[in-house]
């Protein structure tokens, strides 16, 4: 209506007026226009109530202007639901989530399968601590020996009187090879001598053999025993200080042992090789039999120290 009423008085004044009022009639125009009317009352909602104060417009012009709330920010942007769904899948579901492992019911299961009737054991425990092998025998393969002894000789002769026991010492060289485990063949021989004093006057026993050896293991596996007899051919004889002639005997010849040998490097140099270097006692008997009652013979027994050297077989 303000627009039309304008028009009319426009109408009246002459042209000249019309032109010079041309400027002040457009900002009427502006402001009277519905969309002019609107746009303070849509700032005054935008900016909300005014701050109090003494001067009401002096506030609403020095307060800066406020952003234009969207009205949807009540609602989750797009960029917001993406942030939230790539958090989402870098953070593991429940179900997912790994518990940690019983590291004692672990260790357990290998404790268990290291025992044996458990499976198969780990390879460094096997590695480690390997089964022992078998030891090997001992008392095996080709031998070569020897003893000394020391003893006590029961002499009897036909022309001297050798009532008394001689001190008796000699030794023995022995070659041979366990054919069996329990079970050796060798030949065997030796010698000795001995001494004794009768009525004063000294008297000087010699004599030596040369014979066949079997020898016995009873536990080849378990105990380093074995027992000797021998039997072959030999001779000897007496004398006495003083007396020119000799008296002696000699004949069948016969002879056993018993011996205990100890291999004290042989588990060191040998570990897993049969044989080895073998030191121990003996406890033996050696004789010449009379050839008939009355007759001359000799009997020593002795206790020895025995090595022999087994090559293994």
């Amino acid at each position: 209506m303000l627009a039309a009423v304008l028009d009319r008085g426009s109408a009246r004044r002459p042209k000249a007026a019309i032109g010079g009022m041309r400027g002040p009639l457009l900002v009427v125009t502006l402001l009277a226009s519905p969309t002019a009317l609107a746009w303070p009352a849509r700032v005054m909602a935008q900016q909300g109530p005014a701050p109090d104060g003494d001067d009401e417009g002096t506030a609403d012009a020095d307060a800066p202007a406020a952003a234009p709330e969207d009205a949807g920010d009540d609602e989750p942007s797009e960029t917001d639901e993406r942030n939230a769904d790539e958090r989402n899948a870098d953070e593991p579901a429940e179900d997912e989530v790994d518990e940690p492992a019983d590291v004692s019911a672990h260790d357990d299961d290998e404790v268990e399968a290291a025992e044996p009737g458990n499976g198969t054991p780990d390879p460094e425990l096997a590695e480690a601590d390997p089964e022992p092998a078998a030891r090997p025998p001992r008392i095996d393969g080709v031998y070569l020996g020897g003893t000394l002894f020391g003893g006590l000789g029961l002499v009897r002769v036909n022309d001297l009187d050798t009532d008394g026991a001689f001190a008796s010492f000699g030794g023995t060289v022995t070659v041979g090879q366990m054919v069996f485990p329990w079970l050796g063949l060798g030949l065997h021989g030796g010698g000795g001598g001995g001494v004794r004093s009768q009525d004063g006057a000294r008297q000087k026993l010699g004599q030596g053999y040369l014979g066949v050896e079997f020898k016995f293991v009873p536990a080849p596996k378990r105990l380093p025993l074995s027992l000797r007899a021998e039997f072959g051919f030999g001779g000897g004889a007496v004398r006495q200080a003083g007396i020119a002639d000799r008296s002696g005997f000699g004949g069948a010849q016969f002879g056993a042992g018993i011996r205990y040998e100890l291999f004290p490097w042989a588990k060191k140099h040998r570990p897993y090789r049969g044989g080895g270097l073998g030191l121990g006692p003996e406890l033996g008997w050696i004789g010449f039999t009379p050839a008939a009652q009355g007759r001359p013979m000799s009997n020593v027994i002795y206790l020895a120290l025995s090595t022999t050297f087994y090559f293994g077989s």
